[in-house]
C-alpha cells in the first residue's frame, strides 16, 4: 500500500515537499503517525513517538505537516476517503439486510488485515470528538452513505412473517448497534483488536439473528 495516493484537496502544493519523498518513505511516516494518534488520541500523541517509529527527525516531521494538529487533520482526510473506497466495491443487489452486513463486515475485516493501522485510527475518530469537530460533516454523510447502501431496496419477503418487516428490520438494527457500540466501549481509550476470533464472534452474532427473524 503506498499512502501518496489521497485524491482531493490532499494532493494541494501544501504538502508538495511530503509528496517529494519516495512512497516507501510517506509510508512509513503516515503509518507511524496513523498509530500514534490512534493508540493514543490526539491530546496524548507524541510526536516524538512518531518520529523515532517513522526514523526521521522531528524538525523534518514539521517541515512536512507544519505542526500536530496539521498532521492530524491529513490523517483524518486520508482516513476519511477509507470507507468511501469500499463502499463502491460493495454489491447490495440481493436485498438481503443480514447478507449486506455481513458483506460489509468481510470487507472491513479485509482492510483491517491490508491496513490496520488505517483502519484503527479511523475508528479513533469516533471517540475522539473534541478533535474530529471539524470533519463532523463528512463523518455524517459517510454514515448516510453507510445507511443507504444497507437500507435501500430490501426485500422483505426474507423476513418471518408473523412482525411488521419494518419493525423486524428496527429490531435488527437496534441488536447490532448496541453490539457494535459494546465493542467500541470495551476499548474505549486503547486500541481495537482484529482477530480471527473477535470476527467470528461477530459473524455468530448475524447468524443467530439470522435464525431469530428470518424465515
Amino acid at each position: 500500500m503506498v499512502y501518496c495516493d489521497f485524491g482531493g484537496g490532499l494532493t494541494s502544493g501544501r504538502f508538495e515537499q511530503f509528496y517529494a519523498l519516495a512512497s516507501e518513505k510517506q509510508q512509513r511516516i503516515i503509518t507511524a503517525a496513523l498509530e500514534e494518534f490512534a493508540a493514543q488520541g490526539f491530546a496524548r500523541a507524541s510526536t516524538n513517538t512518531i518520529v523515532k517509529a517513522a526514523g526521521i527527525g522531528k524538525g523534518m516531521l514539521f517541515y512536512y505537516f507544519g505542526n500536530k494538529e496539521e498532521l492530524f487533520d491529513f490523517l483524518c482526510e486520508y482516513a476519511l476517503e477509507a470507507p468511501e473506497r469500499f463502499l463502491s466495491r460493495l454489491n447490495f443487489d440481493s436485498g438481503d439486510f443480514l447478507e449486506r452486513y455481513q458483506a460489509l463486515a468481510a470487507q472491513k475485516q479485509e482492510l483491517f488485515e491490508q491496513e490496520p493501522a488505517l483502519m484503527r485510527f479511523y475508528e479513533s475518530l469516533y471517540r475522539d470528538n473534541a478533535h474530529t469537530e471539524k470533519f463532523a460533516a463528512r463523518l455524517k454523510s459517510l454514515r448516510e452513505l453507510m445507511h443507504n447502501k444497507l437500507y435501500d431496496g430490501l426485500n422483505y419477503n426474507l423476513l418471518r412473517e408473523d412482525l411488521a418487516p419494518e419493525q423486524t428490520i428496527e429490531y435488527m438494527k437496534w441488536l447490532l448497534e448496541r453490539y457494535e457500540q459494546e465493542v467500541l466501549n470495551q476499548y474505549k481509550g486503547s486500541t481495537m483488536e482484529n482477530t480471527p476470533v473477535q470476527w467470528q464472534l461477530y459473524y455468530d452474532f448475524l447468524a443467530n439473528l439470522r435464525k431469530l427473524f428470518y424465515r
